[in-house]
C-alpha cells in the first residue's frame, strides 16, 4: 500500500487535518504510561504528509517530560472543547504521531490496519521490541 490521504477530525468537528499515511509503514501501540492511559494508537509521518485544516485556535497542548530525561518526546495536541487527542508532534514537528482513532472513515482500511500494528516497549524505554504483554494495549 502506497501513501494514501486520510480525512480526519476531533469528535466535535472543531479540529480537522489531512494526512497522508502508508499504512505499510506500519502503527504503533506502546506501553508507556501515556499512551496506556490513553490507548494511543498511532501513525508516523513526516510533516509534508500532516496539515491542519481547521481548529488551531481550538487545539490545546500537553507536553510531558519523562523521569530522568531532559525534555519531552512529543507535544500531544488535543481539541479544547471534546477532548480528542488529534496528533503529537515530535521533537520539534520532524514528525507527527497522527491518531488512528481520529481518521475519519478509515474502517475500509481495518484489515490493513490490523496488519501493520506493532507494539513499543516505552515504559522501559525500548522501542525496538514489544512488551511482554499487550492485552491491554
Amino acid at each position: 500500500m502506497a501513501k494514501k490521504t486520510y480525512q480526519g477530525s476531533c469528535h466535535c468537528g472543531a479540529v480537522a487535518f489531512e494526512s497522508k499515511i502508508d499504512f505499510d509503514k506500519g502503527t504503533t501501540r506502546c506501553n508507556c504510561s501515556i499512551c496506556t492511559k490513553s490507548r494511543f494508537w498511532f501513525a508516523i509521518v513526516q510533516p509534508e504528509d500532516f496539515k491542519l485544516e481547521r481548529g488551531e485556535d481550538q487545539l490545546s497542548d500537553y507536553a510531558w517530560i519523562p523521569p530522568g530525561k531532559s525534555e519531552s518526546h512529543l507535544r500531544y495536541r488535543f481539541c479544547k472543547t471534546c477532548g480528542v487527542r488529534i496528533v503529537g508532534e515530535g521533537n520539534g514537528a520532524t514528525f507527527y504521531a497522527v491518531s488512528i482513532a481520529a481518521l475519519d472513515g478509515v474502517e475500509q482500511d481495518a484489515d490493513q490496519l490490523a496488519k501493520t500494528l506493532k507494539f513499543n516497549d516505552g515504559r522501559h524505554d525500548d522501542l525496538k521490541h514489544a512488551p511482554a504483554d499487550t492485552r491491554l494495549l
